[in-house]
Order: structure tokens, then C-alpha cells, then sequence
């Protein structure tokens, strides 16, 4: 295994991905030196806190790391180490009354903070028809004696239905997904929810074999409309619903009708029945109706010879990025990068389209910080650009030619990119961005 393996890349929700490493060790690591250390990549530390949408912490949160199962403690934490895969690692988060949530990372990471986000829940009676509708619009229409436990027996009592909608910037997974011809694809997102049920005991319940249930996912108020493009057949929308095991979006036919303001779809009870939150098996858990990507761009985001004092007490600046998507609409997200990660990758976007992509220094942060930045890009900035303030700077410019895959990006020699490959170039990223500063 190379070394390059043992480097925390983290793919978070919305196509982004950090690299590890300090910021000064960005010259090449030798090929005997990573064989040295290859053997030292027997296992993954996992570490974080668990918070909901509030900001509060949550305990009893059910935390799956490639199949190993553990709890977060009263101050909403967890501490993990399983066995090293060469595949990455598939981290899903489970609790009753919040939205279940997926992440990859390619490796082991410590300290990672997670939001899930608290979900509209209503009781209801599943011996009669119930209709559930979430403040954002979410509709969720329930048929009389279709919910039934792990072991498929009816659900009698009280039963709580949970519906939360995802940002379209950061919905499970990692924009990556598998369509119905077998074709790996990226994702755009017109709407994705989450549908959970549980009965009184707080006991998973799913739709039974053959049962089933119609939802609604509205256009999310971030995008805007419905792309034009869906109606005219320029691009092709479908509904997916999230594999927890594979960490990625599956396509499923789900009967799905696109209107003006959001998509009427069906889910369908199977013969496997999770005992866990449902996430992937029955009929309910994540959905989305989403727009594929055949052929994505992705662009490399790097911090170049940042002083420790410029990432402030808490050890981090903020980026703030937007992205095009299919109806027009620049999509906000703001993340934030530490002293250990000195690059970024942005991948699963939309090719040759204007992007946005500024950092913002933290409060207490020297003045020299941001005074001193320098923001070059490839392709060149767009006019007017860059743009400086006294707390960082912004800059516009293309995301490029597709890659020529899609998913985390990897280099010749069939690894992800890493620190090594943003030195030397030998990543497949058509873009890319500097942000420089001294003191």
C-alpha cells in the first residue's frame, strides 16, 4: 500500500476533499520511503462530535464505520478504529428524530465534526392512511398497515414518522452515484429528503414487501426553479436513493413525475428490512431527485505558505465557495480548512462554468493576513477578479474540461489525489487555485 493511503482526505458532502500534511511538506515523498512505511497501514482512527442542526450535541447517535457499529457518548462523541481498506471508509450516522447521514473518507481522521439535521417528526396511526407535511413542503403519504418491523410484523401503536429535507450542497454522500445502466455518475441536486419510522420503543419500522408510499420533494428555495433543461431533455433528472454500504446513490425507477415546483415519486417496501434507522433497505431513507453528471470537472484548491498565526486560535480560515448549477443559480457553501490540510479537492462539479471560490480569515487573525494575499488560478480569473478585502479575498474563474472520471479524482498512477500529486501536477484537475499570503 503507498503511503499516500495513510493521508486523511476527507470527502464531505459537497464535493469537497482536504489533504493532509503540513503546509511546508509539499515536496515529493520518495517512492522507498512510502514502501517503508506501507506496513504501518494496518488499521483507521476515526474521532468526532455528533451535533444536530441546532448546534447541540447528541448522544446515543449510532455511528457505522464499514459495518462496525459504535454509540456516541453524552458529550456527543465517538472514537473508532477499524481494520485499513484500500477502498475508503463509508460513515453513516443514525438517530431517532433526526436525518440519518453519510460521509467517505479515503482515511482515518480525528476530531471530525458531523450536523444531522433535526427532522420534522408526527405521530401517527398505522392502521390508517396518514399524510405527513414538513414546514419546507415535503410531502409524505402513508397507506394504512404498511409499516412493519425488522422481523415484518405490522406496526399497531403509536408510530413517528421523520421527514428533513438536505441542503443541495450538502446532502449524504459525495455527490457520487451509480445510474440504471451500471455508469458511475456525479450528481446535481434538485431535492433531497429524509423518511424515517419508528415505533413507540424507538424499534425501526420500514415499508412491507410489495407496500408502498408517495412522497414529494419540493425544489429547494437555494436552486431556485426547476431547471429548464429538464423539461426540454437537455438533461436528465432521476430519482436516487442513498447505499449506505457503498456510499453511494443508486438510481431507482420509483415512478417519479417532475412538475414546476418539485417531483412526486414512490417508494416500495423489499424483502430485506433493516433493524437499524432505515438508510438503504425497505422503502423508506434517503431520496433525491437529482440531475447526473456524465462527464464532472474538478478543481484544486491549495493554501500556499500560510503562517500558523494566520489560521487564528481555532486553527482554521473559511472558505466560501459557489457553485453553477443546471438552472443558473451560483450555490453558496462555506467549509473550513485547518493547518493540516493545505489543499482542497472540488470534485462532482459542473464543467467549464464560472465558479466562485474566496477565503475569509478568522477574527484575530494578524491584518497581514488577508493584506498580503495573492489569488492566481487556471484558467485565469474572470474580469474583475480577484476581489481583496481587509479579511480575504475572493476570485471567479472556469472549472475546466471534465477530468475524465468521476468521483474522488486519482492520479496515473490509480490513487487518489494527494498532497504529492498537487506539487508535482500529475492530478487530472483542469482547474486550480492558489491562495497565497505571508507576514
Amino acid at each position: 500500500m503507498n503511503l499516500r493511503r495513510l493521508c486523511s482526505i476527507l470527502v464531505v458532502p459537497a464535493m469537497l476533499a482536504t489533504g493532509c500534511g503540513a503546509l511546508e511538506d509539499s515536496k515529493a515523498v520518495g517512492d522507498e520511503t512510502r514502501e517503508a512505511h506501507a506496513d504501518l497501514a494496518t488499521s483507521a482512527v476515526f474521532s468526532g462530535t455528533v451535533r444536530n442542526s441546532a448546534g447541540a450535541v447528541q448522544a446515543g447517535v449510532t455511528v457505522v464505520i464499514n459495518g462496525i457499529s459504535r454509540t456516541t457518548d453524552t458529550t456527543g462523541r465517538y472514537f473508532m478504529s477499524v481494520v485499513a481498506s484500500a477502498n475508503g471508509y463509508v460513515l453513516t450516522f443514525r438517530k431517532n428524530g433526526l436525518a440519518s447521514a453519510a460521509e467517505f473518507y479515503s482515511a482515518g481522521k480525528t476530531n471530525l465534526n458531523h450536523t444531522l439535521e433535526t427532522g420534522f417528526v408526527q405521530t401517527v396511526s398505522p392502521t390508517v392512511d396518514s399524510t405527513v407535511t414538513t414546514p419546507s413542503g415535503v410531502k409524505v403519504n402513508l397507506k394504512a398497515n404498511t409499516l412493519v418491523n425488522a422481523s415484518g410484523v405490522p406496526a399497531t401503536g403509536p408510530v413517528s414518522i421523520t421527514v428533513a429535507s438536505y441542503d443541495p450542497m450538502r446532502m449524504p454522500g459525495d455527490f457520487t452515484a451509480v445510474n440504471s445502466s451500471g455508469r458511475q455518475v456525479a450528481l446535481e441536486s434538485v431535492g433531497a429528503i429524509f423518511v424515517g419510522a419508528t415505533d413507540a420503543s424507538g424499534a425501526a419500522l420500514n415499508l412491507a414487501t410489495g407496500a408502498t408510499a408517495t412522497g414529494f420533494i419540493p425544489v429547494p428555495t437555494q436552486v431556485g426553479s426547476m431547471p429548464a433543461c429538464v423539461s426540454d431533455g437537455t438533461c436528465r433528472l432521476a430519482m436516487w436513493k442513498f447505499n449506505e454500504t457503498t456510499g453511494k446513490w443508486e438510481e431507482k425507477s420509483a415512478s417519479m413525475q417532475v412538475g414546476p415546483t418539485g417531483t412526486t415519486f414512490t417508494m416500495q417496501g423489499t424483502s430485506s428490512i433493516s433493524g437499524a434507522v432505515p438508510i438503504s433497505v425497505g422503502g423508506l431513507g434517503m431520496w433525491n431527485a437529482d440531475i447526473e453528471k456524465l462527464e464532472p470537472a474538478c478543481t484544486i484548491i491549495e493554501l500556499v505558505g500560510f503562517p500558523e498565526t494566520c489560521f487564528g486560535t481555532a486553527g482554521a480560515v473559511q472558505f466560501n465557495l459557489k457553485l453553477p448549477n443546471a438552472a443558473g443559480t451560483l450555490m453558496p457553501r462555506t467549509d473550513t480548512l485547518s493547518l493540516a490540510s493545505p489543499f482542497i479537492v472540488l470534485y462532482n462539479i459542473r464543467a467549464n462554468a464560472l465558479q466562485e471560490v474566496g477565503i475569509t480569515f478568522p477574527a484575530g487573525a494578524p491584518t497581514g493576513c488577508a493584506k498580503n494575499l495573492d489569488i492566481a488560478s487556471t484558467p485565469a480569473a474572470a474580469a474583475g477578479y480577484p476581489l481583496y478585502t481587509t479579511t480575504g479575498g475572493v476570485t471567479r474563474f472556469n472549472s475546466g474540461a471534465p477530468w475524465g472520471g468521476t468521483g474522488y479524482p486519482k492520479d496515473p498512477g490509480g490513487n487518489m489525489v494527494d498532497i504529492e500529486d498537487v506539487a508535482l501536477g500529475t492530478h487530472p484537475c483542469k482547474s486550480s487555485v492558489q491562495f497565497k499570503t505571508e507576514l
